[in-house]
């Protein structure tokens, strides 16, 4: 049996590229693609574990299943509006948008990646400072430094 297929993301200089599988664009108002300037993302952070991420709010658009599966639209009730597509045992892109000049309808991305998108991601962690890489989800301090 064939795995279901997962997004593509291309990271260069100047854009973040997400390429959507033929069953994903329903839940993304049809999109085959988002194309995001590399100037309008504010951070890109690994998560292991992303269907376990919490982040994403109670009122959604789309298809879960739970611990295996989250695709769509999610938190349309909070100020975070999160594009999300996570498989289990699939590591994931948590992409940290501003929002208008993304040209896009969410502050967010959460994308499970196929282990190519996971190299390419930890080539450019070294030397680009938009990168982090966390467990999924950071600890939170009460001390300020």
């Amino acid at each position: 049996m064939e795995a279901i297929s997962v997004a593509h993301v291309h990271i260069d200089d100047t854009t973040v590229t997400v390429v959507l599988s033929w069953w994903e664009r329903p839940f993304a108002g049809g999109r085959a693609r988002m194309e995001v300037p590399r100037t309008a993302v504010r951070e890109i952070a690994t998560v292991d574990r992303p269907t376990r991420v919490t982040a994403t709010g109670l009122l959604r658009s789309g298809v879960q299943v739970t611990g295996v599966l989250k695709v769509g639209r999610w938190g349309m009730e909070s100020r975070t509006r999160r594009w999300v597509s996570v498989r289990r045992s699939v590591p994931a892109l948590r992409i940290s948008l501003d929002g208008e000049r993304a040209g896009l309808p969410y502050d967010e991305l959460l994308i499970s990646t196929s282990a190519a998108d996971a190299d390419l991601v930890n080539g450019k962690q070294d030397r680009d400072p938009a990168f982090r890489s966390r467990r999924d989800q950071p600890k939170k301090t009460s001390a300020s430094a």
